[in-house]
């Protein structure tokens, strides 16, 4: 029987708050969730281990939100990684083809799970091209 890889979702967040709520939230998707509360912290987690989603805060102390963001779009590692921008602050979804949603903050968590299970369940759908 084939061994089934865990899915890992990277939850990069400030407040420590936020993070155990997302956390917990996104624990019921059966993924391992990493957090990171730095932009920094974030990219050396994502230099490390394979990641399947990422969920963004925009106000990071430090590298914001946007450097971040930008700084994976250039990263052949995580160039493809999907995001959800999840944010009090205003953001233009079409600055990133690649986002996968925004939600602001405070969200919904109906909307924040369907988001998630879109991405994975769109992830492990095998490619039509192979």
């Amino acid at each position: 029987m084939a061994e089934q890889t865990v899915r890992r979702i990277l939850v990069v967040e400030d407040d420590p708050t936020m993070t155990e709520m997302l956390s917990i939230l996104l624990e019921e998707t059966g993924c391992e969730i990493v957090t990171a509360s730095t932009g920094e912290q974030a990219l050396d987690l994502a230099r490390e281990q394979a990641l399947d989603l990422v969920t963004l805060d925009l106000g990071l102390p430090g590298m914001d939100g946007r450097e971040l963001l930008r700084r994976f779009r250039l990263d052949p590692q995580t160039t493809n990684v999907p995001v959800i921008v999840v944010t009090a602050m205003r953001f233009d979804r079409s600055a990133d083809e690649r986002i996968a949603a925004v939600l602001q903050k405070p969200f919904d968590c109906v909307e924040l799970e369907e988001a998630v299970r879109g991405v994975l369940d769109y992830a492990q759908r095998p490619s039509r091209l192979a």
